[in-house]
């Protein structure tokens, strides 16, 4: 029984702002993320793959992991928060994970780079990085068991993947940066007993894409135009207007590699220009 679990920083418990020291919100990643490996091994887990997911994936200490954990860590990477992850996993695992930009209370809400990235729609609907990187599992056919994030996560993603699927909200955004803290010891508590339960569940959980062959539709919305005119430097890109850019995907792989790309390309223009 293998599980993978992709951790981000911004929908952890205990946390508020980019503004925190990297000391501090660490600390809260760890306490989460090991409620849910210890909740994983409850339910029957035999082996887990950790991919470090936030900024340039050195958030994890891998000194405070159990045995039989394993760490992805560091960048860049091709498939960034879902690296490692292979067709004979069992459920996956999104512990922190928050609401796509522009969603109203996201706690610090963005789609991989607040620097470049406004939305991203996948056949006319919006997706965040849950919804991006749950369709990549699904391509490689492993279901999402358990998604962990804030209040505005919970109301974006609910409605996107299956009843199956456990939530766990850990705080309720009151802004991008400030947010209602939920006493971090219950919310952990959750975390590992749901963490058991989707482990336990596996053979319920299903995925919702029926179909991965054909095209996907990429609609990639920018900050501004300059980010726009790097992007369309990626080969298949089509530039639609001043800030949208366009990609026809054959499967979810792509679909992924295209966001990561154009979210790197947009966020080198930052060393470049002052704005």
């Amino acid at each position: 029984m293998k599980v993978f679990i992709s951790i981000d920083m911004e929908g952890i418990s205990g946390v508020a702002s980019w503004r925190e020291r990297q000391e501090v919100y660490s600390k809260h990643m760890e306490a989460d993320l090991l409620a849910a490996i210890h909740g994983a091994f409850d339910g029957g887990a035999e082996e887990i793959v950790v991919a470090d997911s936030h900024s340039t994936g050195m958030n994890i200490n891998p000194e405070v992991l159990p045995k039989n954990v394993q760490l992805v860590r560091g960048y860049p990477r091709v498939y960034y928060m879902m690296q490692g992850l292979t067709s004979d996993f069992d459920v996956v695992f999104f512990i922190g994970y928050h609401a796509p930009a522009g969603f109203i209370h996201g706690q610090m809400d963005h789609t991989f780079s607040s620097y470049t990235i406004y939305e991203v729609r996948v056949n006319g609907e919006v997706f965040g990085e849950a919804e991006l990187n749950a369709l990549y599992a699904s391509y490689l056919g492993v279901p999402v068991g358990l998604i962990t994030g804030d209040r505005a996560l919970y109301k974006f993603s609910r409605p996107k993947f299956p009843d199956s699927v456990e939530f766990v909200v850990t705080k309720e955004g009151l802004s991008r940066y400030a947010a209602k803290l939920y006493p971090l010891e219950q919310v952990r508590k959750e975390i590992r007993d749901k963490a058991k339960t989707a482990v336990m569940k596996k053979h319920e959980l299903f995925n919702r894409s029926p179909d991965h062959d054909g095209n996907y539709e990429v609609e990639i919305y920018v900050i501004d135009t300059l980010k726009a005119d790097f992007i369309a430097i990626i080969p298949g890109i089509e530039r639609v207007s001043g800030r949208t850019l366009r990609y026809y995907a054959k499967n979810p792989a792509e679909v992924l590699r295209v966001v990561h790309s154009a979210a790197i390309m947009g966020a080198y223009t930052r060393f470049l220009v002052n704005s």
